[in-house]
């Protein structure tokens, strides 16, 4: 290497070395002012947010001194208050103690007047009972036994008006509001039953009906759970079962097959199962239309079919669904008359014989059933206690459950509603005439008007004047404890003394 390229090495590195003592100059220069800046930012931020802050804690001061003097007036108020109601209250107790004292001091007075009183009427007894001779125990017996003799028909005189005038007001009361809730609910079906009898149209038909061998019938009984009979009645077929239900099937689907002509045991098995789902899904529509048309909205699926099961269901000839919807706008009425639970009252009356729906399938009555079914289904105790005692087979528990029982009454009792046998209303009539005559003192009874009607015969000789009503009131018992009659009895008690002589 020579000396011009070492002189031009150093030269270079000179300006290699000057120039980056430049930059890092300049370099090191914008960075310090940058730094300036951002301290110069940084201050007049902190200066802004300390003067809001200062702002901010003036303005906490002002208002906690301003609510520190509301609050220190409030109590100052209150403090007067105090020592004003204290000081009244101190009057009042100085009152009392002096009204106190005075009692006390009365009674006292009282009681020394009363021991005075005590020994001048002892004194003054002594001196009667050695004078008449009698003791003050006898002499009250014989008062009592005269007072009795002389007022003894005048006492039972006025408890027989009293009764009269309480009675014609209950009842004239108890007659609005039952007339005002019949005539709020009017129905035009007096009865409803599910027929049996299917009409044939010609006799050739009874002959397919039976089939070969009979085994249509055979087929009938054994997948439908009826009896066909066939007698010599012409043009008609009877459809015989215990179970409304099945007969209602079964019923239904003879009626298409004969439209249909073809009649096979095949035929019948598979229509009758058909049949079955169709009237399951017209039961549980029924039983919604119910609901709706009495407007309860929150009632359990399985019991809607259960309410729905009731239109298949007869009692007496009478509709069971058509009863319990009856029963259940009449107490609805009779309910809102007396300010009482409407809606409690029109689902209980709904239910009250919901055992119907199942006392064909289960072992049991329908009462006993209906209350396993109410409780199964998260009914309420009222209506619990109404399906249970609507029959008395319960007390009742509530003015719901004795509504009820007046609703299914009305409903029971409305001329041609039930179809009651003649040997049942006479079974009745001797059981009424029955309970009078066991009466001591009873010579003749008569029930006329269904048992509405009572005429007692009593012995003018074993029975007085003043024993009348307690005859009416025996013979009220016994008909309350063994017959169940709806509606209104009338009770008259007769006692008539003739004297007869023949001269001869």
């Amino acid at each position: 290497m020579n000396t011009y390229q070492i002189v031009t090495l150093i030269l270079g590195v000179t300006l290699l070395i000057t120039i980056s003592f430049f930059v890092y100059f300049l370099f090191s220069k914008s960075r310090k002012k940058k730094i300036k800046i951002a301290e110069k930012e940084a201050k007049q931020k902190a200066k802004i947010i300390l003067e809001k802050s200062y702002r901010e804690i003036n303005n906490l001061k002002s208002t906690f001194e301003n609510e520190k003097r509301n609050l220190e007036s409030e109590l100052e108020t209150e403090k007067n208050r105090l020592k004003s109601e204290r000081k009244i209250l101190e009057k009042e107790q100085d009152l009392l103690e002096y009204k106190e004292n005075r009692i006390i001091s009365k009674e006292l007075d009282i009681e020394k007047r009363k021991k005075e009183y005590d020994e001048k009427v002892n004194e003054v007894l002594k001196k009667l009972e050695t004078i008449s001779g009698l003791s003050q125990k006898e002499a009250k017996n014989i008062i009592l036994e005269q007072v009795e003799t002389r007022l003894g028909n005048e006492i039972v005189s006025l408890v027989k008006n009293a009764e009269l005038v309480a009675y014609t007001r209950a009842k004239e009361i108890s007659n609005n509001i039952i007339i005002e809730a019949m005539q709020k609910y009017a129905t035009d079906i007096v009865n409803e039953k599910t027929s049996n009898i299917v009409k044939l149209p010609n006799d050739e038909m009874k002959g397919r009906v039976i089939g070969k061998d009979g085994r249509n019938i055979k087929a009938f009984e054994q997948y439908g759970g009826v009896d066909i009979l066939v007698d010599e009645t012409p043009g008609v077929v009877t459809i015989s079962s215990f179970n409304p239900i099945r007969r209602e099937i079964a019923t239904r689907v003879l009626e298409k097959l004969i439209k249909d002509g073809r009649i096979q045991p095949v035929k019948i098995e598979s229509e009758l199962e058909i049949e079955a789902k169709e009237l399951e899904a017209t039961i549980i529509e029924k039983g919604y239309e119910t609901i709706r048309e009495l407007n309860i909205n929150d009632m359990d699926i399985e019991m809607v079919k259960l309410v729905g099961k009731l239109k298949y269901r007869t009692s007496y000839g009478q509709s069971v669904l058509l009863h319990s919807i009856e029963v259940a706008k009449i107490a609805g009425s009779i309910a809102a008359e007396l300010g009482l639970d409407v809606k409690e009252a029109v689902r209980a009356g709904l239910l009250h014989d919901i055992g119907k729906a199942v006392d064909f399938e289960e072992e049991g009555s329908h009462v006993l059933l209906g209350k396993k079914v109410a409780k199964r289904y998260g009914e309420s105790d009222i209506v619990i206690n109404t399906i249970a005692s609507h029959h008395e087979d319960e007390p009742k528990n509530s003015e719901i459950a004795a509504i009820v029982a007046i609703a299914d009454s009305i409903s029971a009792s409305r001329p041609g509603a039930r179809n009651n046998t003649i040997s049942d209303f006479i079974s009745r009539m001797k059981e009424i005439e029955k309970i009078c005559n066991e009466i001591p003192g009873v010579n003749q009874s008569y029930a006329l008007q269904s048992g509405r009607q009572i005429r007692v015969i009593v012995d003018p000789i074993e029975v007085s004047d003043a024993e009348l009503m307690n005859i009416v009131k025996r013979v009220e018992k016994g008909i309350v404890d063994n017959v169940i009659i709806p509606g209104e009895i009338t009770i008259t008690v007769i006692r008539e003394k003739r004297e007869i002589h023949i001269i001869k």
